[in-house]
């Protein structure tokens, strides 16, 4: 059977066989960049069809929690599920099914919701930055509105006093004030810190008036008087400007020697700790492992504290001269904490589980809450060895693979955010966020997290692998990377196969991340981004286009090839016999005998205000058998003619990943949360 009639036939028995599942949902993961569109004519759809496969990944994750009471006395546990969009969820104390299940439009998830001191609560939308409020054991729940222009990211919530709420957001790294009657006010007069992004905690003090924010992604701590807008920073200049965050705050009021603030600090190994500051004399009394200061809460009859840590729940004695942490109970950490009365603490877990411990009979029950599932962003795709198309869920993780022959999707749970997934042989590598980790995962096996998919490692300082390549004639993968939180540079992860070890080589191209991959012939090029990790600005301001030699992982060749582009984010081997590749909106052709580019060919003009933003993935193309070029970029899922350059488009608002079914010829790309299926 020739070409033309094996892609006939299987087109016909596509839209014969084809069942479509899910809808369309509105929420974006992101605004779309201001581009210009350029060489684009209409798509007839004649020439083929469009197939919307429905939402693939789906979680039952959980961030934002309050214990609240209505004005009658009645308790509520309030959890916000991350989807798209959003929901929240209100439980009756002791009830495992939510009484309240409401759709946040325009959220993902929230990190924080919170009661002021009225009695309205207040759910944080992560992403677009919007605030809700809603009436404890109503039905309705009230959109407020964007917190402050130009922000676009949501992180904490702290209620103040006379019914009022503070936030921190990103990226003016602001804290805003709001109240029914008065609406939202800028309180920090700019940036916490002046040249960082993220205001990423805060927490209120009553009996002084001041707020605490905890600043990244550089560390610092500033004390913030909301009334007049002064700033002091906190933090002992040896925690100080470090890559990492301040963040997991908790007041602890009451204690004989002084209120306590605990501030978690992260970032590098050996800063990862909780300080315990005094907020009566003004000094840092002690230093202790990391923990979930944020949920921290005082007995009602002693001294104690209790908090919890990623296993375990422990208490410290602030009336004792030597405080020491004491293990109670294992579990996973809190994200709220109550006391049903004084001998009896609750807390919700990120599991949904809600746990009571007795500290007098030191005895803990649980209960499971039904959380009901939802789907979420599809993040990356990839088709893998057994013929099914994979995908990673964003921002909460988890993995889906969709089988194109019985159309159903399987999910497959344990690893965190996939910024790539790749193949070697009959394996899949998933590249993972945060911290840059690596797993691989023999397909045809049952998926038992870190047996199958086994932890193969981490490259350090590094945070997210987008890019990738496998030399099969080495029995090598290699690896991209982008910077952990306010660094730059990336690095060059290489894995043996044979021998299992990982190997890191950062700064290959200095102070650039590596975002592309191209093992092509017996030479490995990759293309970069000029920014690193969110949280700073670039000092370069040209993305390059390099090869290395992956035996000495040493670079032998680097050039620009689009001349003030910021990333190139695709690399392929083009029709032609050259290298191909996307650098911002422009389609560059590099002759790799003598290593020059020989055509540039602008399918989108790119805004300078879009230049100015972060640019990681933003384009994937694909050749077809049929030698027809298929490519998403900048919201656009295209066909590229091979010859004359010229870009038609068939869908719009994609997402940045392409994947092709090598058995049918058919694409594969993502509109958020819903994968999509175009059969040429």
């Amino acid at each position: 059977m020739n070409k033309r009639l094996f892609y006939s036939f299987f087109k016909i028995l596509a839209c014969t066989l084809l069942v479509i599942k899910g809808a369309t949902y509105s929420y974006a993961r992101e605004f779309l960049p201001s581009v210009v569109k350029e060489n684009q004519t209409t798509v007839n759809l004649s020439s083929g069809s469009l197939n919307n496969l429905g939402p693939q990944v789906v979680e039952r994750s959980i961030n934002g929690s309050a214990f609240v009471k209505e004005q009658n006395g009645n308790q509520w546990l309030y959890t916000v599920e991350r989807g798209s969009p959003a929901r929240l969820l209100g439980y009756r104390l002791n009830a495992t099914t939510p009484e309240i299940n409401l759709p946040l439009a325009g959220a993902s998830g929230s990190w924080s919701i919170v009661a002021s001191s009225d009695g309205i609560l207040y759910v944080s939308s992560d992403a677009n930055a919007l605030l809700y409020s809603h009436i404890p054991g109503s039905q309705q729940i009230k959109n407020l509105g964007l917190v402050l222009p130009g922000e676009s990211y949501l992180w904490e919530l702290t209620p103040g006093k006379n019914g009022e709420i503070f936030g921190a957001t990103y990226p003016g790294a602001k804290v805003f004030h709001y109240h029914p009657a008065t609406g939202f006010k800028e309180v920090s007069n700019g940036a916490v810190k002046s040249g960082e992004n993220y205001a990423r905690s805060i927490v209120y003090h009553p009996a002084t008036d001041k707020l605490y924010v905890g600043v990244g992604s550089h560390t610092s701590l500033i004390k913030l008087d909301p009334r007049t807008g002064q700033k002091t920073e906190l933090l002992p200049p040896m925690y100080q400007g470090h890559s990492g965050f301040v963040y997991y705050m908790g007041v602890v009021e009451g204690i004989s020697s002084g209120d306590k603030l605990l501030v978690t600090i992260t970032g590098t190994t050996s800063h990862n700790k909780t300080l315990v500051y005094n907020i009566n004399t003004g000094a840092f009394e002690n230093e202790m492992g990391v923990f979930v200061s944020k949920t921290v809460i005082k007995s009602p009859v002693n001294q104690k504290i209790y908090y919890t840590n990623a296993s375990a729940l422990y208490s410290i004695d602030f009336g004792e001269e030597c405080a020491k942490q004491v293990l109670l109970h294992r579990n996973s950490s809190a994200l709220a904490t109550t006391w049903l009365n004084n001998n009896e603490l609750c807390y919700l877990t990120g599991q949904g589980k809600v746990v009571v411990y007795n500290v007098l009979k030191k005895q803990a029950s649980e209960i499971q809450l039904e959380i009901p599932p939802e789907p979420i962003t599809i993040n990356t795709l990839a088709y893998g060895p057994d013929g099914r198309i994979w995908m990673s869920g964003y921002p909460v993780g988890s993995n889906a693979a969709y089988n194109p022959q019985t159309q159903k999707t399987e999910m497959y749970y344990g690893l965190s955010q996939s910024e790539s997934i790749s193949v070697f042989g009959n394996d899949l590598y998933f590249g993972v966020y945060a911290g840059a980790k690596f797993y691989k995962y023999t397909t045809g096996k049952p998926w038992l997290l870190n047996i199958n998919p086994k932890y193969l490692g981490s490259a350090a300082g590094q945070d997210r692998p987008f890019a990738y390549a496998a030399i099969p004639s080495l029995n090598k993968m290699f690896f991209g990377t982008v910077p952990g939180y306010g660094r730059l540079g990336g690095a060059i992860v290489e894995y043996d196969v044979q021998e299992d070890k990982l190997n890191s080589t950062a700064d290959i191209i200095a102070s650039q991340s590596i975002v592309s991959l191209l093992y092509s012939g017996t030479e490995l090029y990759g293309g970069t981004s000029v920014w690193g990790g969110l949280g700073i600005e670039p000092t370069t301001t040209e993305a390059k286009l390099f090869l290395l030699d992956p035996l000495t992982k040493t670079k032998v060749f680097d050039m620009v090839p689009v001349a003030g582009a910021k990333a190139i984010t695709c690399l392929i081997d083009g029709p032609d016999g050259n290298l191909w590749g996307m650098a911002d909106g422009t389609l560059f052709v590099f002759n790799k005998q003598n290593k020059t580019v020989v055509s540039r060919h602008v399918l989108f003009t790119v805004s300078e205000d879009t230049k100015s933003k972060h640019v990681w993935k933003n384009a994937a193309l694909v050749l077809h058998p049929s030698g027809r070029i298929f490519g998403v970029c900048y919201g656009d899922f295209f066909e590229l003619n091979p010859q004359t350059k010229v870009k038609t488009t068939i869908s719009t608002d994609a997402s940045h990943s392409l994947t092709m079914d090598k058995n049918t010829g058919y694409l594969y790309y993502q509109k958020v949360l819903n994968l999509w299926q175009y059969i040429p």
